[in-house]
């Protein structure tokens, strides 16, 4: 069963293109709200079954992290998710499961 705590409270469609320098980005950004934090959550349309936690960047370390990846995978049917790695600097997919980063 979902927490209630847990809810979208923003939802914005994005078409980044410019076909000059070579990208098109397009997708959905959500606010969602969880205990009083809000998460920036990204899906891209040519990643079907993935959204990435754009913010806050220290989202692994969050004690509601579980809470919000079940809803992800409810709300959104995904089945990979993906966090700030700070050690990386850049994004990287989590084990569902554990909550730990997939080795790259």
């Amino acid at each position: 069963m979902l927490d209630a705590a847990v809810k979208i409270v923003k939802s914005t469609r994005f078409d980044d293109v410019d076909h000059d320098l070579g990208y098109e980005y397009r997708g959905h950004n959500y606010s969602v709200q969880n205990d009083g934090d809000i998460f920036l959550i990204r899906t891209y349309d040519d990643e079907p079954g993935c959204a990435t936690v754009v913010s806050p960047t220290t989202a692994h370390a969050k004690g509601n992290l579980r809470q919000l990846v079940t809803f992800l995978q409810a709300e959104f049917g995904v089945s990979r998710i993906c966090l700030y790695k700070a050690d990386l600097g850049r994004y990287a997919e989590i084990n569902l499961e554990t909550l730990a980063f997939l080795p790259i």
